[in-house]
C-alpha cells in the first residue's frame, strides 16, 4: 500500500506544471542569469588559487628528496587542485627558455645541497615557490641536526615530520572559493525551500477542511500517517533530483566550481530538501486556508533566501555580527553556511554543527506536524 501511494503522489507532483516550473526550471534559469551577470568574476577572481606551472632542473643526476616532495605536491588533496604542475628539464638554459616562453611560471635548480628558485616577478606564486624551498630546508636541517647530535631520536623526528604532513592534509582548505559563489549556494538553498510548496500541496489533498479531495480521503480507510509519509518521501525524491540537476548544471555545464566534491554537495542539498519538505508539512498542518497555503510558503522561502544572501551576499555576515541567533534558525542560512564551510574550510566542527542543526529542524518539524495532524477532528464530513 505504501508503495502504491508513493507512486500516486509522485505522479501527482510531476504532473503539476506549477511545481515543476518553479522547482526545476526557475533555479536553472536563475543560475544562468547569475552566470551571465558575474560568472567571469568567479572564474577570473584574482584571489582564486591556480596550479603553478613549475620547472625543475637536477644537476646531481640522481633523484633527490626534494624532487620527491615536488612530485607529491602534484597530487590532488580532498578534491582540490594540486599545488604544482612539474616539468623537468635537463639544463638551466632549457628551463630559462621555458619560463621566458610562459611554459612555466618559474623553476627550481638543485645543485648539490643548494636549491635555487628562479621566478620572473614577485607575487603569490613566487611566494609559494619560495616557501616550499624554505619549509623543505627547515625540516631537512632539523632532521640532520637530530641525526648528528641525538641519533637515537632520529625515528621520533621522522615521525614528527610525517605527523605534521598528515595534519595538513586532513585540514586542507578548499580552493577556488570566490565570494560570488555564495550566490549559487543561496540559489540552491532557495530551491530546497521551494519543496515546502510540494508538502502543502500534498496536505491539501488529504485534509477535509481544505478541499473536496480531502473530504473523500478522510472518508476512505487509508491510513493518514502512511499517506503523509509516502507523500513526504515522494516530495523528497522530487526535490533531491531537482537540487542534483541544479548542482550538476552549475558545476558541469556552467563550469562554476563549488569548491567541494560533487557527491558531497548533492548529499548536503538532499538534507536541505528534507528541511524544505518538513517545513512545508509544518506550515500545512498549521494553516487551514487554501489560499494561504501558496502565499505563506512563498513568503517563507523568499524571506529566508534573502537573509541567506540571495540578493546581497554580505547580508549573512552582517546578521552574524549583529544578530547571530537569526542565522542559527534560518534554514537557508544554515544550508549556505554548510556549503560554504565545506567548500572553503573542509569538514570542520562548524560544518557538522550545521548538519546537526538542520537534522534537528527536520525531526522537530515532523514531530510537531504529526502531533497537530493526528488530533484534527471534524464535526461532520
Amino acid at each position: 500500500m505504501f508503495g502504491r501511494i508513493f507512486v500516486y503522489k509522485f505522479k501527482e507532483i510531476i504532473r503539476n506544471r506549477y511545481m515543476v516550473g518553479w522547482n526545476f526550471l526557475f533555479p536553472i534559469v536563475l543560475a544562468t542569469v547569475f552566470y551571465m551577470g558575474f560568472g567571469n568574476l568567479i572564474k577570473d577572481d584574482p584571489d582564486n588559487f591556480h596550479t603553478i606551472e613549475a620547472g625543475y632542473v637536477n644537476t646531481n643526476q640522481e633523484e633527490s628528496n626534494f624532487e620527491k616532495v615536488l612530485e607529491d605536491l602534484e597530487e590532488e588533496t580532498d578534491g582540490n587542485v594540486p599545488i604544482l604542475s612539474l616539468r623537468k628539464y635537463d639544463t638551466r638554459q632549457a628551463a630559462m627558455d621555458a619560463m621566458n616562453s610562459d611554459e612555466v611560471f618559474g623553476f627550481y635548480v638543485e645543485d648539490g645541497d643548494e636549491i635555487e628558485t628562479i621566478v620572473p616577478k614577485n607575487g603569490y606564486h613566487a611566494t609559494i615557490m619560495n616557501q616550499i624551498v624554505r619549509e623543505y630546508d627547515n625540516k631537512k636541517n632539523v632532521v640532520e641536526t637530530i641525526a648528528k647530535d641525538h641519533p637515537e631520536k632520529i625515528q621520533a623526528a621522522m615521525d614528527m615530520v610525517t605527523d605534521n604532513i598528515t595534519i595538513m592534509k586532513e585540514h586542507d582548505f578548499g580552493n577556488n572559493t570566490s565570494p560570488y559563489v555564495q550566490y549559487f549556494f543561496a540559489l540552491i538553498a532557495m530551491s530546497s525551500l521551494f519543496s515546502s510548496w510540494i508538502s502543502t500541496a500534498i496536505l491539501e489533498g488529504i485534509c477535509a477542511n481544505m478541499t473536496e479531495r480531502g473530504k473523500r480521503f478522510e472518508c476512505s480507510p487509508t491510513s493518514k500517517l502512511m499517506t503523509i509519509l509516502a507523500g513526504i518521501c515522494a516530495a523528497m525524491v522530487m526535490q533531491s533530483v531537482s537540487n542534483a540537476v541544479v548542482v550538476i548544471y552549475v558545476q558541469e555545464i556552467l563550469k562554476i566550481s563549488l569548491g567541494a566534491p560533487l557527491w558531497n554537495i548533492i548529499l548536503i542539498t538532499t538534507l536541505g530538501s528534507a528541511v524544505g519538505v518538513s517545513s512545508g508539512v509544518l506550515i500545512g498542518s498549521l494553516i487551514k486556508n487554501e489560499k494561504l497555503l501558496i502565499v505563506v510558503p512563498l513568503c517563507f522561502t523568499m524571506t529566508c533566501s534573502f537573509f541567506s544572501g540571495l540578493m546581497w551576499h554580505q547580508i549573512r555576515q552582517y546578521i552574524e555580527s549583529r544578530v547571530p541567533i537569526f542565522n542559527r534558525i534560518n534554514p537557508a542560512s544554515l544550508l549556505v553556511d554548510c556549503l560554504y564551510t565545506r567548500a572553503t574550510y573542509g569538514k570542520t566542527s562548524m560544518y557538522y554543527q550545521d548538519i546537526i542543526t538542520m537534522s534537528c529542524m527536520v525531526i522537530g518539524c515532523l514531530i510537531i506536524s504529526a502531533f497537530l495532524l493526528r488530533r484534527r477532528k471534524y464535526v461532520s464530513l
